[in-house]
């Protein structure tokens, strides 16, 4: 079956996909500019042609992905690393994990780890300090929930749709009188979809809204006593959290005050949900989120030229 595969010429591809030979071979070496109409329809020959060029593909040999992600303290980033691991590994690729501690990350780190051919692929969710020239090489990275540039793929939960889902919940509670209590500054400074959605409710319903936010390179005894400050300024009848480790934190002292407000969280890991399963919070499912990180990097590992999306939404599911 490969011999016949291979019968099919780089003249095949160009004829099919009414382009030139040296356009086919720029896309195919990724050696000079290809529009994107040029490179969809030649990758769309490649498929229909069954084309087989072990040389097109990416320049990295390495099979390994390096994951960047703030911490694992949250179970949410435990629960997608492993479903990451499990599912590259069904494609070959083994997972590094790599903690940045809720720095700003230099992107020479990584760079250098491309070029020296020790990883063939990078999954972030923290935010690249990387420059228009680095961008422009085209390395196989995709984002989760930060939007780092057109040329990254970004993909993400409905963050937005999420908040309004928990806005609607509290006000069907009769709740007017709200803490918004981001568990990272990070969160507030640009505004996150989640915070805009449940503003977008709450500020048409009139109700008193404040913002807070902890700094999550903090230890949870410092969190717990900022939110026990913010506490102590004003009595909340609604405590809406950008994550379920902020919400938990909140109902710790909350009781410790001898307080009742209702409180919502935001990931619904399996860990959470089992651990406290009456806690109201929004479900993202890690397995598709996996997948669809996975998936997407490793067409651009293989196909670098090849046009992509650059945000790709998932839908969430509120608990309560």
């Amino acid at each position: 079956m490969e011999d016949l595969f291979m019968r099919v010429t780089i003249t095949d591809i160009a004829r099919e996909a009414e382009v030139s030979n040296a356009t086919v071979s720029r896309y195919l070496t990724k050696n000079g500019y290809v529009s994107q109409e040029a490179a969809t329809k030649i990758q769309t020959a490649i498929d229909q042609l069954g084309y087989t060029y072990r040389e097109h593909h990416n320049q990295f040999t390495s099979r390994a992905i390096e994951v960047n992600f703030p911490n694992i303290d949250n179970p949410f980033y435990a629960e997608l690393f492993e479903e990451l691991s499990t599912y590259l590994k069904q494609k070959g690729y083994d997972c590094i994990l790599h903690l940045d501690h809720f720095q700003l990350q230099d992107f020479d780190y990584f760079q250098e780890r491309f070029q020296n051919q020790e990883i063939a692929g990078l999954i972030t969710s923290s935010l690249l300090n990387i420059s228009k020239r680095s961008l422009n090489r085209n390395y196989p990275i995709v984002s989760f929930d930060r939007r780092i540039s057109p040329k990254i793929p970004t993909i993400q939960s409905n963050n937005l749709d999420a908040g309004i889902q928990i806005a609607q919940y509290v006000l069907s509670h009769g709740k007017n009188n709200i803490l918004l209590l981001a568990g990272a500054r990070e969160d507030l400074y640009p505004i996150n979809d989640r915070i805009k959605g449940m503003m977008r409710v709450f500020n048409n319903y009139h109700t008193q809204i404040t913002t807070e936010a902890l700094n999550a390179s903090d230890s949870i005894v410092a969190q717990k006593i900022a939110i026990q400050q913010f506490l102590k300024r004003n009595t909340y009848d609604a405590i809406c959290c950008t994550d379920d480790i902020t919400a938990l934190l909140a109902k710790q002292c909350t009781d410790d005050l001898h307080l009742a407000p209702l409180i919502t969280g935001f990931d619904g890991t399996y860990l959470i949900q089992n651990l406290f399963p009456k806690l109201v919070t929004v479900r993202q499912n890690t397995k598709a989120i996996a997948e669809v990180l996975s998936d997407i990097l490793l067409r651009r590992i293989k196909y670098p030229l090849y046009p992509l999306e650059p945000i790709y939404t998932l839908p969430v599911n509120l608990i309560h």
